[in-house]
């Protein structure tokens, strides 16, 4: 008897196929139609809870404004105290640095992250008051609903935020860090140029400076002093995004605030990095193709490994000479 042809093998060989997908799906217990398999059952459990995160309500008594915490802290070792990274605009950023700098998975320490932020998620809400705290001057033309207040932000911080987290977390007080980007990273530059002691790392990104005709570096010459002097010891980065400043040739444009935006900053790094580099520590770093809205979860890992530098691996015991 002659062989079969491969024309007339195709149709048992396409037989065969159908006959072992049957079989599979009869021992999956799923049968052909897909309207009669099972369907997953979705439950609304509430909002997203991380076990390690906890939030504070508070009417600041200096001026009567609500605030909230977001803290997050890493699973404490006994009798070790960690370093604190106090986030401006916890709203949107303290999520990111907190799922960062608690898990310690990366090349750094683990630290208590405190995101400071506004009791509402209201979107217009965080940036009417964010514009009040973190300027340094008034500009009403700029910040129709109020300006100014960095001063009075950078008080509450001192004498009511910082207290309450030292009195509820094993801190390390001489390992106090600021983050702050855009008008947070001009918050940042205030409390730096004014009462540089305050924290012992300043991350300082895309800072608006601008804001106030740059009324924030009218601070700078003291701070220069005391730097020179040797009374500072301080970790600074400072960060730039490549897109976030004018480059085109509309003259106009390229004196506006926001195309000083790398101009300041650089300026502002190149100036103080030259001061005490033994004793102040000043980096300075651009993000290639991020824009000022885009760069900001980059700007928090990388804020995260320069603050919070790996600590040293336990000294091994030298063997004595025989």
């Amino acid at each position: 008897m002659s062989s079969l042809t491969t024309t007339t093998r195709r149709p048992f060989v396409r037989a065969a196929l159908s006959a072992m997908a049957a079989l599979v799906l009869a021992a999956t217990g799923l049968g052909a139609d897909e309207k009669s398999a099972a369907k997953a059952t979705f439950t609304d459990t509430g909002p997203v809870a991380v076990s390690r995160e906890r939030q504070f309500d508070f009417t600041s008594a200096i001026n009567g404004q609500p605030y909230r915490l977001m803290i997050s802290a890493p699973k404490a070792e006994p009798g070790k105290r960690y370093p604190v990274l106090f986030v401006l605009d916890g709203n949107w950023y303290f999520r990111a640095a907190s799922d960062t700098a608690t898990w310690g998975s990366g090349p750094f320490d683990t630290a208590i992250v405190v995101g400071i932020g506004y009791p509402t998620e209201d979107y217009a809400e965080v940036r009417r008051r964010r514009g009040i705290d973190l300027s340094v001057k008034e500009q009403p033309e700029r910040f129709p609903t109020g300006s100014g207040g960095c001063d009075t932000f950078l008080r509450i911080v001192e004498q009511e935020i910082k207290p309450f987290v030292a009195s509820r977390f094993a801190v390390d007080s001489a390992r106090y860090m600021l983050y702050g980007k855009s008008l947070g990273g001009l918050a940042v530059v205030r409390a730096m140029l004014r009462t540089p002691e305050n924290f012992s790392t300043y991350l300082v990104i895309s800072p608006s400076i601008w804001q106030g005709d740059n009324a924030v570096l009218a601070d700078e010459p003291v701070f220069s002093e005391k730097a020179r002097t040797g009374k500072l010891n301080l970790r600074i980065l400072i960060t730039s995004a490549s897109e976030e400043e004018y480059l085109g040739p509309d003259a106009a444009k390229r004196a506006a605030d926001l195309g000083k935006m790398i101009t300041n900053a650089r300026g502002l790094a190149d100036r103080i990095g030259k001061l005490n580099p033994d004793k102040l520590i000043v980096r300075y770093a651009i993000f290639q193709d991020e824009s000022h809205n885009t760069v900001s979860l980059a700007s928090i890992a990388r804020a995260i490994t320069f603050a919070l530098p790996a600590p040293p691996a336990p000294n091994q015991k030298k063997k004595s000479k025989q």
